[in-house]
């Protein structure tokens, strides 16, 4: 058993070194293939880059002006047209033109002119190569043997001049030769490059590194070899594990599982290895493609110039960005072509001999095809001739008037509002410190405008925001009308203006400045074709006290406006240090607000409503009171308008509506009437607020009365009659509050599905005058013709009470009956008798 156990343990170690051995050469098999890929990218990459060096060499002017001279049957120019910078520059060792006739018209060898056969030199597939580039509009390019050598070689034909062009003659081209030797310097730079470890060249018979790759001819001949040491990863980690095997057997195979399972993960690792090296291989490709296209879409061209900083020679890419010909610049100094930004000296001074200073990112303008200036960036390092002496410059240049125009844009936008134009808030607190500093010079007096659009939210409500962003483009063009020439105005956020006014006759030059403000912006607006006021209310404040600072003037301004505000709006107030005061207590009042509904301080009043038939309560009128903890029962007006202007009456609005029907759902057969402020009528869920209250409270639709004045109908009537209507679907009556005060209230009567109209106690106050005395008669009599039932409030007195009956209103309140009153008492009033008045009033 224990020999069947051990033996069992040692199969599956041999099982084990078996894997492992099969696995370390699949791991150097997998290292060695993709290495042969990184060594064919290697070499496919230097083909492409001779056949790319010598196209751009056949288009240059010169070799064109040589060949329409040769084409034309006139004498050749003096010198040749291959010069040391192809051997001392490029790197090229042979260079040969071949005319038609395969005659060698020029050749140069290890960067000197001599008179050679071409053909004689390369023996081997070189007139394959020539008969492929003539036929053909690329270069042909492929490896080629000479004598011991191997030859990277590129042949392409050469275009003709414009004087061949104008004979309109059609011979064959002459071609142009470069060739390039496979040798080891050659290789160990691409092994450096690709990670191939001793990459060089074999001969017949020479000892192969681990790793090869055949080099074979055009017509499929193998005309060398080249090698490499490998990595070798699935030996090194063998090496590395051969301790642990012996662990494995000597702890009968323990071991053996945790390295079979070690190496699975480092063959999982080696083939992530491979695919990631076929991917750097693809990658490399696919980098030389984007560079290849980034280089012929950017806005770079090359340029040269001789020791007279005369231009010589410009790229493809000068024509293309620029829209000028080569011959406009070509012979034309730096200076002639390139100017300083500040139009001043010229960029380029005389160079001394042998003095020439390197060019590094020079920025200059120069004028384009259509005259416009545009702005470069010019590159250059000197060049040298063979006996090291300066003979001009070669660089680049870069055409950045775009990179220049985005960054001026930048800078407008940070420091400039993007709808209105007007400074921000940013450029207005620069502008406030330089006009502070100068007011305390004295050299000016300082003055800080703060501007606020009034009822400027009916516009974003009404039409919506797209008509709002106009009207504020429209108010900005009016603001810089009416400032003076060192006045700034700015857009601080909203419908937020500021001016920073510096005069030298305040506080008369800012109030005037203020008066031209108001006025302007009173003017009607036209938005979608319709005419629309909003106005403006302005806050003014002086540097008047020592200790003051930019920020504490703008806030002054801002408080002065709130003043402005509670003044009616549309007026100018100038700040007083009992501004400052009053702004602190609305601002405590507003935070004491947003906490009372929270902790409970609202309490619900109901005054009750009376039936002047037979005198008796038949409903009551539901009113929120705030019972502060340390000022006592704040009056509704001191809140209710800052509830309003903070937003803050939604939620108290809601819950006004459900405690009041919650609680009118103990009182059987009484109505409640509960306002409705213009913004809950605004909120579009105020339906389903309503439907939701009624179900969760218990109380009967019909009994629920809700009331709103002439405001809630003012700017929006097809969505307010859309709500009403869908109200009075749920049930509720619809009461119209204070009527008779506003503009249309009789067209409101007839369009609207109102319920019952409120006369306002304003009249009932004044029943003694005649006036009002018709005014009352004719809205009871209006609510009769139109089967509305009417309510006079503020009802207080027995004479009051004895009219109304007589002209025949139905309902009245005030405190003739009642003041309004909590619900302890209301609800002991409504169980008690009540005593009756109606000996009073009959």
């Amino acid at each position: 058993m224990i020999a069947a156990l051990v033996a069992m343990l040692l199969a599956v170690g041999v099982l084990v070194v078996a894997f492992v051995l099969f696995n370390a050469r699949d791991q150097d098999r997998l290292a060695v293939a993709a290495s042969k890929k990184l060594a064919e990218t290697a070499l496919q990459v230097k083909q492409r880059e001779i056949a790319r060096n010598l196209k751009d060499y056949t288009e240059r002017a010169d070799v064109r002006a040589y060949l329409a001279q040769r084409s034309a049957g006139a004498a050749p120019p003096a010198g040749s047209i291959l010069g040391p910078n192809i051997f001392a520059s490029l790197g090229y060792e042979m260079a040969f033109v071949i005319s038609p006739d395969l005659i060698t018209r020029d050749a140069m060898i290890d960067g000197r002119n001599v008179s050679v056969d071409a053909f004689a030199v390369v023996s081997e597939g070189l007139r394959h190569l020539v008969k492929r580039a003539a036929a053909h509009s690329h270069p042909a390019v492929g490896l080629l043997r000479a004598n011991d050598d191997v030859l990277l070689v590129a042949v392409g034909a050469m275009e003709a001049g414009r004087g061949q062009e104008a004979e309109g003659l059609d011979a064959p081209p002459s071609v142009l030769v470069f060739s390039k030797r496979i040798d080891a310097r050659l290789l160990a730079r691409l092994g450096s490059d690709y990670l191939l470890n001793r990459f060089r060249l074999i001969r017949d018979g020479d000892v192969d590194l681990g790793a090869s790759l055949p080099l074979r001819s055009p017509l499929g001949d193998v005309i060398g070899k080249v090698t490499w040491i490998p990595e070798r990863p699935g030996s090194e980690s063998l090496h590395a594990v051969m301790p642990v095997m012996i662990g494995i057997f000597a702890v009968f195979g323990i071991m053996g599982m945790l390295a079979l399972r070690s190496f699975r993960r480092s063959n999982g690792k080696l083939h992530a290895a491979a695919r990631t090296i076929d991917g750097y291989a693809d990658t490399l490709r696919q980098s030389e493609a984007r560079f290849r296209d980034i280089a012929e879409a950017s806005s770079d061209w090359i340029w040269e110039s001789d020791r007279d900083m005369r231009l010589t020679f410009v790229s493809a890419r000068f024509a293309e960005v620029t829209g000028l010909d080569e011959a406009d610049v070509i012979g034309a100094t730096l200076n002639d072509v390139f100017r300083a930004e500040d139009g001043g000296d010229a960029l380029f001074p005389t160079v001394a001999e042998n003095d020439a200073p390197a060019i590094r990112e020079l920025r200059c303008t120069y004028q384009d095809a259509d005259g416009r200036r545009r702005i470069a960036r010019l590159s250059a390092r000197p060049v040298q001739g063979e006996d090291e002496a300066w003979i001009g410059y070669r660089g680049t240049a870069t055409d950045i008037t775009r990179e220049i125009e985005a960054q001026a844009q930048a800078i407008h936008l940070s420091l400039h509002d993007a709808l209105t134009g007007l400074p921000n808030r940013v450029q207005f607190q620069t502008r406030l410190r330089g006009a502070f500093e100068e007011d305390c010079l004295g050299q000016t007096r300082l003055a800080v405008l703060c501007i606020d659009l009034d009822h400027f939210k009916d516009i974003n409500d009404t039409f919506g925001h797209a008509a709002g962003d106009a009207v504020l483009t429209e108010v900005a063009e009016r603001l810089r009308a009416c400032l003076g020439s060192g006045d700034v105005a700015a857009r601080l956020g909203g419908d937020e203006f500021a001016v920073v006014q510096s005069g030298l006759n305040q506080p008369l030059d800012a109030l005037a400045l203020a008066r031209r403000i108001i006025t302007d912006l009173a003017s009607p607006f036209m938005v979608d074709g319709r005419e629309t006021s909003i106005g403006a209310s302005v806050g003014i404040a002086f540097p008047d006290e020592d200790g003051e600072t930019p920020n504490r003037i703008l806030k002054n301004a801002d408080i002065a406006l709130y003043g402005a505000k509670d003044a009616g709006r549309g007026v100018a107030r100038v700040f007083e240090a009992f501004m400052g005061m009053e702004r602190q207590a609305r601002l405590s009042l507003e935070q004491d607000l947003k906490q009372a509904l929270a902790g409970q301080q609202f309490e619900v009043h109901y005054q009750p409503l009376v039936s002047l038939e037979d005198d008796r309560i038949i409903g009551a009128e539901a009113l929120v009171r705030w019972r502060h903890p340390d000022r006592g029962l704040v009056p509704p007006g001191d809140f209710i308008p800052l509830a309003e202007e903070t937003g803050l009456i939604l939620p108290i609005g809601e819950w006004v509506l459900r405690t009041a029907c919650s609680q009118a759902a103990r009182w059987p057969g009484l109505t409640i009437a509960v306002n409705l402020s213009p913004m809950q009528f605004k909120h579009r869920d105020l339906v389903a607020v309503v439907a939701g209250i009624l179900e969760e409270t218990g109380l009967p639709p019909a009994r629920l009365e809700l009331e709103i004045t002439e405001g809630v109908l003012l700017h929006d009537g097809a969505a307010a009659r859309d709500i009403l209507v869908r109200l009075k679907a749920l049930g509720v009556r619809i009461a119209m509050d204070d009527f008779g005060t506003g503009y249309s209230s009789l067209g409101y009567l007839n369009s609207f599905p109102f319920d019952k109209i409120k006369i306002d106690k304003s009249f009932i106050a004044d029943l003694t005058v005649e006036k009002s005395n018709a005014i009352v008669r004719s809205v009871i009599g209006l609510g009769q013709s139109l089967k509305m039932v009417t309510t006079a409030e503020g009802v207080e007195t027995a004479d009051q009470a004895r009219f109304l009956r007589r002209e025949g209103c139905q309902q009245v309140q005030g405190y003739f009956y009642s003041h309004p009153l909590p619900l302890a008492e209301m609800a002991a009033l409504l169980g008690a008798k009540r005593p009756s008045r109606a000996d009073e009033v009959a």
